[in-house]
């Protein structure tokens, strides 16, 4: 089983040197039918960083790495010279289909580490090197789920209640796809009176969202899903 790189630095009050490692993508979708997906890392920074990449369930926000994933990618470690990109590729093991459900998506998260090259210089003056990590959103979509994403994402159904001085919105996902919400606001015309983070709504998932302090319930809930394209869709509800 793979360990996380763990990088140790002296304590000091100078600069830092960070790495310039991007994913270019915001999600990886991995379909049954498909042998593998692949995404790219470039690194556009003016130094090598040494990258390790491994998969994690959708609620683990720890570095741990475990081996019970039955998706895989490859390579799990690389090395990206300055200004150069690397081309990964995410694909099922021979458990997939059998381990994964066949009515639903299933969402993973690929962690990206990246460790900077280590200057000697830096070294000699007491800066700090910074191994940085970078998450993003994978699915396994099966065969026989109905639908798109789309559709999902314009059919969420909400509903709002009152709970002492709170309003309360409820929505229902009845579909087999995840829905990544983000900019959660309470809106009277222009203005903004409340806020929440996003959040991902799971397939078939009932969940509420408390906007504390807000009683006018003539505001309008206003927010953006993701699609699978990575485009921010608006979407204003009012109740």
């Amino acid at each position: 089983m793979l360990k996380p790189i763990l990088l140790l630095s002296a304590l000091c009050w100078s600069a830092c040197s960070c790495a310039a490692i991007q994913i270019l993508a915001t999600r990886v979708i991995l379909y049954e039918a498909e042998k593998e997906q692949s995404f790219t890392i470039r690194n556009t920074g003016d130094a090598p960083s040494l990258v390790q990449i491994w998969l994690s369930k959708k609620d683990n926000s720890s570095m741990n790495i475990t081996d019970d994933i039955p998706l895989a990618i490859m390579p799990p470690i690389a090395r990206i010279n300055a200004g150069s990109s690397k081309v990964f590729r995410f694909f099922p093991t021979e458990k997939a289909s059998a381990a994964l459900p066949a009515d639903r998506e299933s969402m993973f998260w690929i962690n990206a580490l990246d460790v900077p090259a280590v200057d000697d210089e830096n070294v000699a003056e007491n800066k700090l090197n910074i191994a940085f990590r970078t998450r993003i959103k994978a699915f396994y979509r099966p065969s026989g789920i109905k639908g798109t994403l789309i559709e999902a994402g314009e059919n969420l159904q909400w509903s709002m209640s009152k709970e002492a001085n709170n309003l309360v919105y409820t929505v229902n996902n009845n579909s087999p796809y995840h829905i990544s919400v983000v900019d959660f606001s309470l809106k009277k015309g222009e203005e903004t009176i409340s806020s929440l983070p996003g959040d991902v709504i799971a397939p078939w998932e009932i969940k509420k969202y408390k906007f504390k302090n807000v009683t006018d319930s003539s505001a309008s809930l206003n927010y953006q899903y993701i699609s699978d394209l990575g485009a921010y869709i608006p979407k204003r509800i009012v109740l």
